[in-house]
């Protein structure tokens, strides 16, 4: 049974199972409920995905453009625990096209992603 005792644990799942490109592991770290927004300032697009069978999808097409990590790089990591519960993220994977990224998490009280915002620049 998966069960962070905090965020930096949840985090630390979250970081390696995206390193790995694990899907399975990554939705460990979400629920039902949770919900992610992705705006892509390249074409202004805006896409919500809530629940697990979205949030999977967003990251089976996110890691499908993701197929060379030569370039990926994780500048600013910023974990809060509480009360923020929180992380802040910088990335980029310029080679994938991904030129900036720019993510924040929120966790609820069982260390789980309630919500994510994703701001990001990609050409591809």
């Amino acid at each position: 049974d998966y069960k962070p005792k905090n965020v930096q644990q949840a985090w630390d799942n979250h970081f390696e199972a995206f390193g790995a490109q694990d899907v399975d592991k990554i939705l460990l770290d979400y629920t039902e409920d949770s919900e992610i927004k992705v705006h892509n300032h390249h074409d202004g697009s805006t896409v919500t995905h809530k629940g697990l069978a979205a949030i999977r999808a967003c990251f089976t097409g996110l890691f499908a453009a993701l197929d060379d990590l030569k370039t990926l790089a994780a500048p600013q990591i910023i974990v809060e625990e509480a009360p923020a519960n929180m992380v802040f993220l910088i990335w980029s994977c310029p080679g994938c096209g991904f030129e900036s990224c720019h993510d924040t998490f929120h966790f609820d009280s069982d260390n789980k992603i309630t919500r994510q915002n994703i701001a990001l620049t990609c050409t591809k």
